[in-house]
């Protein structure tokens, strides 16, 4: 049996969808769709899904009654804050710096390429004195601009997130010009069309934007280390997976391209890829094309609401038991030897879960005028000798008592982390017409929340001077 474990924002994410908690924006509602399909394909194909019980206090007893089909991990119990230490340690050493408009730090860098965002920041004129501003680099209107757009409002909510731990985020960020210059209180932007070139203090999105990719890499580094501290597969809110990739594949030295390719290139089945092995058999990664299931829920229900509970229902039917089953065994091969041997093996079962995976295409999908839309699911397996490459994480109390759903703590296994293409997965919610709107309709936007929608920066005037902005 396989356990996974979720993030508390991809909880969230999943009650502003069902329409128990509000959104701060209606940009974001596509990434939480993304999220809310992560967690119906993770019911749907773990045996146990673990939740960290480390919500806000006067909040805990809301949420466990909210999903009351997850199993409740005691942090304290299981010394969690020694890996939320470890997790902090590491985010504190992330000094955030934007150069010439771009934010210069490898980490973000990174996080910018698998998510396939630009940001960049522009000097604009407001009350005739220039202001740092945050944009996205793309042309308003089109395609890219609603998805960039997209996941720099999800990554603002990352804020609430850290404020529902309790966490307060350092939000300073150093600034510096094209030139090499720091840019400090009395700089003047070089080549200003207006005036004297006066500056004023940054608009608020920068420091908040900052503080929250920040956030994103703290609950990125912790949900991995506890995700390996309890043996259980990672699946998190859409933008820290793909942090998750990059702190993996500096952690356990991966080949420098891996990350990207682990979302982009990987083909289309479970059945061919799953035997794919990367870095001597320490690492396998496979790859398996699925129905929009959390679309065709809502199209059957008429309710997103509706569709969480007819989820536990469809989760019994024999496809998705033997699907669990397969993904137990795959986890059992992987861990009772080494990967190369595990890919000799999976070959044998290999006819079972192309049967089973295409049988759930065909059932479980709905039409659009675009054709049938399909996700694509990434897991990735790092065996136990590749863990050695993370920070040295607590050991437990032999006298603790480990609950049925965390069966393999005390055994020395590997873990996986899921991965999707959130650019690829907004496209297709983007294509689903009504059925977007079915799954949308019970969101509800907080009036009086603080929001930050970024402007576009069109692309052709990015290095431009105009009266109205200037290059950073």
């Amino acid at each position: 049996m396989a356990s996974a474990l979720l993030d508390n924002a991809t909880l969230t994410a999943v009650q502003r969808i069902t329409g128990q908690a509000p959104t701060r924006s209606r940009d974001a509602v596509d990434v939480d769709l993304v999220a809310f399909e992560n967690y119906v394909q993770a019911r749907l194909f773990y045996d146990d899904l673990v939740v960290i019980d480390d919500y806000l206090p006067q909040h805990r007893e809301a949420r466990r009654a909210a999903f009351p089909h997850l199993s409740y991990v005691n942090p304290e119990e299981f010394k969690l804050q020694e890996i939320s230490d470890l997790a902090n340690a590491a985010s504190d050493k992330i000094h955030p710096k934007i150069q010439g408009g771009n934010f210069a730090n490898p980490e973000f860098k990174a996080l910018f390429d698998l998510l396939q965002t630009h940001m960049v920041c522009t000097w604009d004129i407001a009350s005739s004195v220039y202001h740092l501003n945050l944009k996205v680099l793309a042309s308003r209107g089109s395609d890219e601009f609603q998805k960039y757009g997209a996941v720099a409002t999800a990554m603002f909510q990352e804020l609430t997130d850290a404020r529902s731990t309790g966490t307060r985020i350092r939000n300073k960020v150093e600034l510096v010009d094209r030139f090499g210059k720091p840019i400090t209180e009395g700089y003047t932007v070089p080549d200003a069309k207006w005036g004297s070139g006066e500056s004023g203090p940054p608009s608020g999105a920068i420091q908040a934007f900052t503080a929250s990719l920040v956030w994103v890499a703290n609950r990125a580094m912790y949900y991995t280390l506890a995700a390996a501290h309890l043996k259980a597969d990672a699946f998190l809110y859409p933008i820290r997976q793909a942090y998750q990739q990059h702190y993996l594949s500096q952690s356990f030295n991966y080949d420098a391209n891996f990350p990207r390719r682990v979302v982009s290139q990987l083909s289309a089945t479970l059945a061919r890829d799953v035997a794919e092995v990367h870095n001597g058999g320490l690492l396998s990664a496979g790859a398996i094309d699925l129905p929009v299931f959390s679309a065709w829920l809502a199209n059957t229900c008429g309710d997103p609401l509706a569709a969480l509970h007819a989820l536990e229902d469809i989760r019994l039917q024999k496809e998705f038991v033997e699907a669990r089953e397969q993904v137990s065994e795959l986890r059992e091969i992987y861990n009772d030897g080494s990967l190369i041997d595990a890919n000799k093996k999976i070959a044998k079962i290999s006819s079972r879960v192309s049967k089973v995976s295409s049988g759930m295409r065909e059932k479980y999908s709905i039409k659009t005028t675009q054709g049938v839309p399909l996700t694509r699911l990434v897991n990735v397996y790092n065996a136990f000798a590749v863990l050695k490459g993370l920070p040295p994480l607590p050991k437990i109390d032999a006298a603790i008592k480990i609950p049925q759903f965390l069966r393999d703590m005390k055994r020395e296994v590997g873990f996986a982390a899921v991965y999707r293409n959130v650019m690829n997965d907004l496209a297709t919610f983007g294509t689903l017409g009504h059925v977007r709107d079915i799954l949308g309709r019970r969101v509800e936007v907080d009036s009086n929340a603080i929001t930050y929608s970024p402007k576009p920066e069109d692309p052709k005037f990015r290095h431009a001077h105009s009266p109205f902005k200037s290059p950073m």
